[in-house]
């Protein structure tokens, strides 16, 4: 998937050819473009992560914790019993979409057996050899 092209991206293109094409821009249109490029770059720090966010990661701190007390492989029913008192209106589906974020990261390995998918938490020390 290639990346998707940001303001910042591209006002980083344009500040680049001008540096690199001398004379092309007035002085005044680089450093306006400049400017308007670390606007949008301090509105991108200054961002606090949103409920649904902080929500996920806390789901995913509890799915990672209940894949390695296991100790085995589990299924996502299996992880959202698991962890179903620690949250109030948690689903099936909002499971899953956690476990595949983990499984991303590199964090959970997923495979099948029978056609049932089973969650497995990495160790560390796996991921090192």
């Amino acid at each position: 998937m290639a990346n998707k092209m940001t303001n910042v991206i591209a006002l980083n293109t344009v500040i680049d050819f001008a540096i690199a094409n001398e004379g092309v821009f007035p002085a005044e249109v680089v450093e306006k473009i400049t400017n308007i490029r670390d606007t949008y770059t301090k509105k991108s720090e200054n961002r606090k992560p949103t409920k649904a966010q902080i929500e996920g990661a806390e789901i995913r701190e509890a799915i990672w914790d209940a894949l390695t007390n296991a100790g085995k492989a589990l299924t996502a029913t299996q992880v959202l019993n698991a962890i179903a008192n620690q949250f109030e209106d948690i689903t099936l589906p909002r499971v899953t979409a956690q476990l595949t974020k983990l499984k991303e990261t590199g964090d959970v390995e997923r495979y099948l057996d029978k056609k049932t998918a089973y969650f497995k938490a990495v160790e560390a020390d796996e991921v090192e050899d």
